[in-house]
């Protein structure tokens, strides 16, 4: 009787399992934007975003530091860390 219903309810949840996207711990980027256009040896100011969101959500995708980078001859870098119970927990 056990057995049968294990085996029931794995086959049930296998149809929902099979909707949930995958999950992979790959978050720790940087996004690094320079200015095209540049004297070979330039030192240029480097700005860095670290994005909000209470350690649980955003992305540094929501930001694009190119334009920043194209019209300031600035260097831009965007981090992109961990969030949730990957991340920082309190």
């Amino acid at each position: 009787m056990l057995q049968e219903f294990s085996v029931d309810l794995l086959e049930k949840l296998g149809f929902f399992m099979a909707h949930i996207p995958d999950v992979s711990e790959d978050c720790l980027y940087l996004n690094i934007y320079t200015p095209a256009k540049r004297a070979h040896n330039t030192k240029l100011p480097v700005m860095v975003w670290i994005h909000g969101g209470g350690f649980t959500i955003g992305s540094a995708s929501m930001y694009d530091g190119s334009a920043l980078a194209a019209y300031q001859d600035v260097v831009v870098v965007l981090i992109q860390y961990r969030l949730g119970v990957l991340g920082f927990l309190r």
